[in-house]
């Protein structure tokens, strides 16, 4: 147990009932986290 010999085939994110998950790729760091701000401003 734990010896990690083997790479992952997949991951697993738990989501808790009523929250969102948002991902995003292809574009930097700056422009993600202001989009993710806008969305949780119209969101709220």
């Amino acid at each position: 147990m734990g010896s990690g010999k083997e790479s992952p085939e997949y991951w697993v994110a738990v989501v808790k009932p009523r929250r969102i998950l948002y991902e995003m790729g292809g574009v930097t760091e700056n422009i993600a986290k202001r989009a993710i701000s806008i969305a949780a401003s119209k969101i709220i």
